[in-house]
């Protein structure tokens, strides 16, 4: 990606996921994404939500993220799933849906993980053939970064410092 993905694109991907996996409940009056999106530009973030019955109609399953950025905890939704009917069945499809939603949204972030690193520093080292190892440090700052490089050069013959927001190492 050439920027971050927005809160509405996670959820719209997320729901496009459970579309083609046949996985969205019958009974949903809606599935919409927040019409506030916000760049997601860490993807250390926890999925958040709220099952419950609406205040005069139908479930509805909120679905928000929670992140630290600036010395701050911060909260940004990303979309409301609905439906009309309110019986037993209907709860245990709501929830259904919601760890539908967790399972898929959680794999389709791992998948993509770089697509959702846009703060900090990651630092990969190399092995003796060229052979990038299959972790990385993530670092706040480029600072921290440039330490981690020089510890992990006394170890391994190559490290590579990439800054995530220019995307260049």
């Amino acid at each position: 990606m050439k920027k971050p993905m927005t809160t509405t694109g996670l959820f719209n991907e997320i729901k496009t996921i459970l579309k083609n996996k046949n996985m969205l409940p019958d009974i949903l009056d809606y599935g919409i994404a927040t019409s506030k999106p916000v760049p997601i530009r860490i993807y250390e973030f926890e999925l958040k939500n709220n099952l419950d019955y609406g205040g005069s109609e139908g479930i509805y399953l909120d679905l928000w993220i929670e992140y630290y950025e600036d010395n701050e905890w911060l909260k940004s939704d990303i979309g409301t799933f609905k439906t009309l009917e309110d019986g037993r069945e209907a709860m245990h499809a709501m929830a259904g849906l919601l760890a539908d939603f967790i399972i898929e949204g959680t794999a389709y972030i791992n998948t993509n993980i770089d697509d959702f690193t846009w703060t900090g520093a990651d630092v990969r080292a190399f092995d003796e053939n060229g052979k990038g190892l299959d972790w990385c440090y993530s670092c706040s700052n480029m600072e921290r970064a440039l330490e981690k490089k020089d510890e992990l050069l006394k170890k391994y013959p190559q490290v590579a410092v990439r800054d995530n927001a220019t995307r260049k190492e």
